[in-house]
């Protein structure tokens, strides 16, 4: 018995040695590498790859001074004299560089010319109480750690200290872009350079730069001057400009990549080369925006000497390996008119568009590789016929493109999800991963109950394709469309008969579908903003449909492969100039592109966190604006210019809880059209994208209904009181003029929601009964009014819903 014991003791024993050896060696969970702990003790962004804080601060003085060994250039003695300035700023004093040498700058590889996609990045940062030591493989390694050790900056008591850190960091991805349309709207040169800085800031390191379009032609050809001349209203670069910004972008390890809208978006091109185009002109700088007809002749032999040349010009003043040809939105009406093109097409056994597009793109592609340079295009360009190597694809449309590019061995940056104009929060922008593609529809799927049509949506000669599928019958009727490779559902239907009534929500606004059902087919429209789609339709399957398609499989994409996973490269944020000039970018890229950065730079495991990114995102926003930032200065000269001294204050307590509504929503307020020279001067123009006091607020509530903080409560009731009086302060404002009577209504909303978030606090009570006239209140005060929303009544509805279960 005493051995039958034994022997199983011995082998629960190994059993639970072999347990042991398991859990620690292979199936224990890594521990993340910035504890939570050493986590909300910094206020970096983005996050380092490893960091750990130690005990005790070193204590900054303005005789801080710095010693190089190994590589010393004068690009990293710039680099550090800026570092001196920004903490001056930060901690107001003044630090030159003194005789207490205590930092110390290693840089172990070689001066560069010019910042390189391969370059190492990365680096190495030590704090104690007596020294900092910088180390890094490159140049950028320590511009770098010089910005990390600027955010470590922070004011204990008195004195200004940096805590006692170990840091190891390098990028997730090294593709970390800003887009930026030059445009449709002309951003001067000042303007990018205060961007250039945030960028710096914030680890950011490609700088796209939209140089062409339907508007405007924005760079200086001495070659060709009548591009420029003739094709931007006087507003462009001259090549002493893009020098300029060029050699100020790599001072700060940032690449430029221009891009050059090509064959489509283009008609600045044929204003002064009209020989250019597919159709004949003459041609004038489009004012109107959208999906145009202007489109280059891919036919002629003159076109391409034309942009050889062009190309071989530019190459002089973008050093970079990549140039853009943008290749979007080609539309084929110019090409479908003209004769010779489609004879053309024929003798060529081109069978469409696409195929004429490939061939141009292929041409274009041999042209630039001539110059050394390599392409880059929006996910259009691809296409069986193009080279894969050496050609990178930026996906704008839907995330499965970006996969679809990997897979197929091209290079691939994303910026679906990283569209900053569309006016979606930090938060969202935050959830976006280039490895991981979100499930596009959360209904149910009924695959014995459904019916689906083969549709297109047509706005003016643009044509797009898709599909409709609906589910389930009555009260139970959901669906799902797709269109431009992305697949929304949806799940409110309003039923009269054969008319169906339903929105999509998008990420540029709200489209509002109304369509008839007449046996096989399907007909009707579409709303977004004041643009109206026409839809139409034919049956294409469907359950007890004999003949008819199968029900598709959504979003079924398998993962990728290692190798395929190494041509994702990264992502970019985009900022598109409909409806932002020189006065009011900088505001709507930052610092919601700071939350992007972080996604690209960061590992995966630590960009999970929405709030405490939130917490680093404003500290950060903070420093912008000390170091020089425009994005929140602005928003006072526009109300300086629209209000009436005695009202300003009152009115910029509007309209910083006020937001900017989404993309095509903010658009209704130019009904009929908008123009490239309509002013952005009204009340939405100073409002932002996402307003920070209505977030802090809402953390207020939150804290103060999950834990009782006195503090959080004591900062609700200040903020309604404050609200609470706004709107009679400013009443006889809206009288005075119609562009402030447009947001009169949030005025009013504003104060009858602080009043009813203070009676919520204080006599609850009395909120019994009016449950149904408090919900449609606070629903109302949703809707936009002037391009902007009113974002608050979500929080204040927290603290009534509280009262009236308490």
């Amino acid at each position: 018995m005493k051995k039958t014991f034994k022997i199983v003791g011995g082998i629960l024993l190994i059993l639970l040695l072999v347990a042991v050896i398991a859990w620690f060696g292979f199936l224990k969970p890594s521990p993340p590498p910035i504890s939570e702990e050493d986590r909300a003790q910094i206020t970096l962004m983005p996050l380092p790859s490893e960091l750990k804080v130690g005990k005790g601060l070193f204590i900054l003085s303005e005789n801080l001074g710095h010693a190089f060994e190994a590589l010393r250039t004068p690009r990293l003695e710039r680099a550090v004299s800026r570092f001196y300035r920004d903490l001056s700023l930060i901690a107001e004093m003044t630090i030159r560089g003194g005789d207490h040498k205590v930092l110390t700058i290693i840089c172990t590889g070689e001066e560069s010319e010019y910042p390189a996609l391969d370059d190492d990045e990365s680096y190495t940062l030590r704090v104690t109480k007596e020294k900092i030591e910088l180390s890094a493989p490159s140049e950028t390694g320590i511009l770098y750690g010089l910005q990390s050790l600027l955010q470590l900056a922070s004011c204990k008591g008195r004195q200004w200290v940096f805590p006692v850190v170990r840091l190891e960091d390098q990028p997730r991805y090294s593709w970390r872009g800003v887009m930026i349309d030059a445009c449709r709207h002309w951003i001067p040169k000042e303007v990018i350079l205060r961007n250039l800085d945030a960028m710096a800031a914030l680890k950011m390191n490609v700088f796209h730069w939209h140089l062409t379009e339907y508007q405007g032609f924005r760079v200086e050809s001495k070659l060709f001057p009548k591009l420029h001349e003739m094709g931007s209203h006087g507003d462009y670069y001259s090549q002493d400009d893009i020098l300029a910004v060029v050699e100020y972008a790599a001072d700060r390890g940032i690449r430029v990549v221009p891009e050059f809208d090509l064959p489509g978006h283009s008609t600045s091109w044929f204003v002064g080369y009209p020989e250019l185009a597919s159709a004949p002109g003459p041609y004038t700088l489009d004012t109107t925006f959208g999906v145009l007809a202007p489109v280059m002749d891919p036919t002629r032999e003159e076109v391409y000497d034309f942009l050889d040349q062009f190309l071989g010009e530019i190459k002089k003043l973008f050093p970079d390996q990549y140039v853009h040809i943008g290749g979007d939105e080609v539309k084929a009406t110019h090409w479908n008119e003209n004769p010779a093109i489609q004879e053309f097409m024929d003798e060529n056994s081109l069978e469409d568009s696409h195929q004429l597009q490939a061939h141009f793109n292929i041409r274009l592609q041999r042209i630039l590789a001539h110059h050394g340079k390599k392409m880059m295009g929006w996910d259009e360009i691809l296409h069986p016929d193009l080279p894969r190597e050496g050609i990178a694809v930026q996906t704008w449309r839907d995330q499965s493109s970006l996969w679809e590019s990997a897979r197929k061995g091209n290079k691939a940056v994303l910026s679906a999800g990283y569209y900053l104009d569309y006016k979606q929060p930090a938060s969202f922008h935050y959830q976006v991963d280039p490895k991981v593609i979100p499930g596009a529809v959360s209904i149910e799927i009924d695959s014995n109950q459904w019916k689906g049509w083969d549709c297109t949506l047509d706005l003016s000669d643009m044509t797009m394709e898709g599909a409709l599928y609906l589910f389930g019958e009555g009260e139970d009727l959901r669906g799902i469309m797709q269109f431009m490779d992305g697949s929304l559902g949806f799940e409110e239907v309003e039923v009269d008969g054969t008319h169906l009534t339903f929105f999509v929500t998008t990420n540029f606004g709200q489209l509002d579908f109304e369509v008839d059902l007449w046996e096989d087919s399907i007909s009707g429209t579409a709303k977004l903003s004041f643009f109206t789609l026409s839809l139409n339709g034919y049956r294409s399957g469907g359950s007890g449909m004999t003949g008819g398609d199968s029900l598709p499989e959504f979003r079924k994409i398998d993962p990728l492969n290692p190798e395929q996973e190494a041509n994702l490269l990264g992502g970019e944020a985009c900022m598109w100039s409909e409806m932002v000039d020189g006065n009011t970018i900088e505001s709507r890229i930052w610092p919601r592109a700071a939350a992007i950065g972080e996604k690209l730079w960061s590992p995966e495991v630590l960009t999970g966190d929405v709030n405490d990114m939130y917490r680093r995102l404003m500290i950060q926003d903070d420093r912008l604006e000390l170091f020089g930032l425009n994005h929140r200065r602005y928003s006072d000269l526009i109300l300086q210019k629209i209000v009436q001294p005695e009202y300003l204050e009152p009115f910029k307590v509007l309209v910083g809880v006020l937001q900017e509504d989404k993309f095509f929503n903010r658009m209704e307020i130019y009904h009929p059209e908008l123009y490239s020279t309509t002013p952005l001067n009204r009340v939405v123009d100073a409002a932002l994208p996402e307003s920070y006091k209505v977030y802090r607020f809402g953390q207020d509530v939150d804290q103060w209904l999950e834990s009782a903080d006195e503090p959080a409560l004591l900062r609700i009731t200040q903020a309604l009181d404050f609200w609470s009086s706004n709107h009679e302060k400013l009443a006889p404002v809206f009288e005075t003029s119609e562009r402030l009577k447009e947001v009169e209504a949030h005025s009013n909303y504003l104060s009858r929601l602080a009043d009813l978030g203070i009676e919520a606090l204080s006599d609850p009570s009395s909120l019994k009964g009016k449950e149904e006239e408090i919900e449609t209140f606070i629903s109302s005060t949703t809707e936009a009014h002037g391009g902007t929303i009113l974002p608050l009544g979500a929080h204040v509805k927290k603290l009534v819903d509280s009262a009236l279960k308490n």
